[in-house]
């Protein structure tokens, strides 16, 4: 195999009409893409603090948490606020390393799936594949109206406020959540450079620059998603300083870091569980750098760094935001039964009074306007290297990625009427609850495959410049326990005495999904779909020594 570089340059061309750029790609990234069969088509314009910058913006950490601390709340009270937050981050921590080492060995594009159909045994990739590949495509639709859908409600919460006399409609929020999907969509026609630009929003504007080292130079790491920064300051300062300046008396630590109250008709079993959802949704777009490992510079270097501080980050956010609230919360049986079901919106109105608390969440709302354009960037990426292996009907137009954007326009496009169908749902909260929760099951299972078939992959595995060594079966292995049995807890319902309202549809849509992806294989995969270029990974197998002749 001492001929399969040469091969991979002079036979699979890469699509960039500039040469010098080619050139260039291939120095820095010693040709992984070529040897796997495939064709760069991506300038590499990211680096970790793009990608760091990308996650924060999706995540928006804390107007999340203002959405979703009910769950902590509600199910745990105090503790739900401090170990409720603390013990799901130290839980999913096998899960980043897992995945971190995979986006190392093989930093393409199609992450989940590719990995899934790379460390299958052969007889199984290709339909391994396929199936796993499609179930995050119908989950990602989902999850990106669900975005949306969250983005708009935090604004309507937050005009509310401003104006009591305003009620918001479901037709109303629908509209408003297309608008947002639009305007998500106009910004995927800048360049991808100045997107990155937008996501970091200070620094020096990188540029692919003839040698690698120049390059490095002119993407040095800026200070990322400011804005974001500056919000979450002014609430960690501003919240306890009103505290104390209203001479309110702070929770005492014994009540933060012991006090355990479900008001959930749930006993601890479950409740614990549930008080973590809050957790697992806000820091739950750790791993979209692996998206974009081909837009990445020495991705299997940076999407490693990218995923563990991105999680790092938003963990520590999270959990400094929550312990404030804690000991901010005087009543916390009032705040476990707020009628609103925003519990942190209320203290925030109590502590800063209706204009200031409008203000602050209006200049929270623009991070989620803008930054949740990073899931149809992040999202298109796996639908165009899906495409690229046939897997979706005119994959032609779907892989294509336009010369100047440097982003799959035709996939955006396809992603963006997708999740628009999938909001005209939300006319209905019953379906729109039913069809949104194929996002959270689907997406952990898709999580899952790869990493399970990391344990018995055996000579099929290449380890890549982020390894973890001989610790690496134990950590996939933790990894496969632990996101099992956040999968089993996902399916509960949120009240033990449900009904076909408060049902949790989580468990029936995703194996519907399941179902779907296997018949979608008989009627399309088995015949249409390429599959990996098994002569080309068992070539790269061979040159990084694993598959010995």
């Amino acid at each position: 195999m001492a001929s399969l570089r040469k091969t991979s340059d002079t036979i699979v061309k890469p699509a960039a009409e500039d040469a010098s750029i080619s050139a260039a790609r291939l120095d820095v990234e010693d040709g992984t893409m070529e040897e796997l069969g495939y064709a760069a088509v991506y300038r590499r314009v990211l680096r970790s603090a793009a990608n760091l910058s990308i996650v924060l913006s999706l995540t928006s950490p804390l107007s999340a948490i203002f959405v979703t601390a009910t769950y902590q709340i509600t199910y745990a009270g105090y503790w739900g606020l401090t170990w409720g937050w603390f013990i799901p981050s130290v839980l999913v921590i096998p899960e980043v390393l897992a995945i971190s080492e995979l986006a190392s060995s093989m930093p393409v594009n199609g992450a989940f799936y590719w990995w899934s159909g790379a460390l299958a045994p052969p007889r199984w990739s290709h339909s391994v594949s396929f199936i796993t590949g499609y179930l995050n495509i119908l989950s990602i639709f989902t999850a990106t109206a669900a975005f949306a859908y969250a983005v708009s409600s935090s604004f309507s919460s937050a005009v509310v406020i401003a104006v009591p006399d305003m009620a918001w409609t479901n037709a109303q929020l629908m509209g408003l959540s297309i608008g947002i999907v639009v305007l998500w969509s106009a910004l995927m026609t800048l360049k991808l450079e100045q997107v990155a630009i937008i996501y970091m929003t200070m620094g020096k504007r990188p540029t692919l620059m003839s040698a690698p080292d120049t390059f490095a130079k002119a993407n040095s790491a800026p200070s990322p998603a400011v804005l974001i920064g500056i919000q979450t300051l002014l609430f960690i300062l501003g919240l306890p300083i009103t505290h104390a300046v209203q001479n309110l008396p702070f929770a005492p630590a014994s009540k933060v870091f012991g006090q355990f109250t479900s008001y959930s008709d749930w006993g601890p079993s479950v409740a614990v569980p549930y008080s973590w959802f809050c957790a697992l949704w806000v820091n739950s777009a750790w791993m979209v750098p692996v998206y974009m490992a081909e837009e990445t510079h020495r991705a299997s270097i940076e999407i490693p760094k990218s995923l563990i501080l991105t999680y790092s980050a938003t963990a520590i956010v999270g959990l400094v935001v929550s312990i404030i609230c804690a000991f901010c919360i005087t009543d916390i049986d009032a705040a476990g039964t707020d009628i609103t079901g925003y519990p942190l919106f209320t203290l925030i109105l109590s502590h800063w009074g209706d204009k200031i608390t409008s203000a602050f969440l209006l200049f929270v709302a623009p991070v989620g306007f803008i930054g949740g354009s990073g899931t149809l960037l992040t999202y298109a990426n796996q639908i165009a290297a899906f495409a690229r292996d046939k897997g979706l009907p005119y994959s032609s137009h779907m892989l294509y990625v336009h010369p100047r954007l440097n982003i799959p326009t035709y996939s955006v496009g396809f992603l963006a009427i997708g999740t628009g169908l999938v909001l005209l749902l939300s006319l209905s909260e019953e379906a729109s609850n039913i069809i949104y929760s194929l996002s959270v099951v689907a997406s952990l299972i898709t999580f899952v495959i790869p990493i399970f078939f990391r344990i018995f992959a055996s000579d099929r595995w290449v380890p890549g410049r982020f390894s973890l060594g001989r610790w690496s079966i134990p950590v996939h292995i933790t990894a496969l326990i632990t996101q099992s049995y956040l999968i089993v807890m996902e399916c509960f319902p949120p009240e033990k005495a449900w009904t076909v309202h408060t049902f949790n549809y989580n468990s029936i849509v995703t194996i519907g999904a399941i179902i779907l992806s296997c018949i979608m294989y008989v009627l399309y995969g088995r015949k249409h779909f390429k599959g990996l270029d098994m002569e080309a990974l068992n070539g790269w197998r061979r040159h990084h020594g694993v598959i010995v002749e």
